[in-house]
């Protein structure tokens, strides 16, 4: 007999509501004021993840790169532990659909794609396989981050032919229903998965 599928669903981060008024903030307002108000957060709720990343984001802009990746791994420890059993398993089902859910998705693929950067790839598709397995819908594109790495794409290759400017278009779903029935080692599950859920 199957047993039920492991769900996770994140507890409420009454701090969420701040971060945000931050965030609709951020561009308007002085870096080093949204870094000292995102500090602030993170040790009011550690395992509320999404400031972690928006300073993450600062200090690359400001060329701080090891601090940047130090503060990411804080996230991305967090985020595990969070997330996974006594046995370092993570659950069957993490689904974007739930806003609670959201800021642990983002860590974990922010230090899926730092590891694409940084060229250790095997690491990045480890985590982008398990962000595509327990969130088949993929609402935030682990597929085409998969695919790039499969066909030898560099992250700054990738960035470069389809981020425009902050967002990817219908480009990048052409591309993918192109290349990916070249892999079914990779896609195959996933393609009855999401016929399943339609």
């Amino acid at each position: 007999m199957d047993s039920k599928p492991r769900e996770f669903i994140d507890k409420d981060h009454p701090i969420m509501d701040e971060y945000y008024e931050i965030i609709d903030r951020y561009g308007e307002s002085d870096p080093k004021s949204i870094k000292t108000q995102v500090r602030k957060l993170i040790e009011q709720d550690p395992d509320f993840l999404d400031p972690y990343i928006i300073l993450f984001e600062i200090l690359q802009d400001e060329g701080k790169m090891l601090e940047a990746e130090n503060v990411l791994n804080k996230a991305y420890n967090r985020a595990i532990k969070l997330i996974t059993d006594s046995k370092g398993n993570w659950p069957d089902i993490i689904e974007w659909g739930y806003l609670e859910n959201r800021h642990i998705i983002r860590t974990l693929l922010n230090k899926a794609l730092l590891l694409w950067q940084k060229g250790k790839n095997e690491e990045s598709l480890v985590i982008l396989r398990k962000l595509l397995r327990t969130n088949p819908m993929d609402n935030i594109g682990a597929r085409d981050f998969i695919l790039a790495v499969r066909v030898g794409m560099t992250y700054k290759e990738f960035e470069n032919r389809f981020n425009k400017g902050g967002y990817y278009d219908m480009e990048i779903d052409e591309w993918f229903n192109e290349h990916y029935i070249k892999y079914p080692d990779e896609f195959s599950w996933w393609v009855k998965a999401v016929s399943f859920e339609e």
